[in-house]
């Protein structure tokens, strides 16, 4: 009897545990949230965060690893997570992590709103 239960609190446990991994909801880009930025509104992704410093050669640089709609003007945003992964691959002297993150879409560029 206290295999039984021993079995069963165990199986409840990894119950749980799947159904708690399984039902994060996943980075959505297209999910957005005005925020405001130097006095000007922006549609920034949920769970992705301006960048600190854009200007022409930041943008430049986004469209060559992907992003062909940023232009000068935009600002630039990455995902919480993104953030955390560019830094270690830079660290380690990796310069195609940026690629990978846009064509992911949790890196980008987006206007200001009208």
């Amino acid at each position: 009897m206290t295999k039984i239960k021993l079995l069963s609190a165990a199986g409840f446990a990894l119950l749980l545990m799947t159904g708690c991994t399984t039902n994060q909801p996943s980075f959505d880009p297209t999910d957005t949230a005005v925020e405001v930025v130097d006095g000007k509104s922006y549609n920034i992704p949920k769970g992705a965060h301006p960048s600190p410093y854009v200007d022409a050669k930041v943008i430049k640089f986004y469209q060559k690893v992907g992003l062909t709609e940023c232009k000068e003007g935009d600002i630039t945003w990455e995902e919480e997570k993104a953030k955390e992964e560019i830094n270690v691959a830079i660290g380690k002297g990796d310069r195609s992590i940026h690629k990978k993150l846009a064509k992911e879409g949790r890196i980008g560029c987006v206007s200001p709103i009208k």
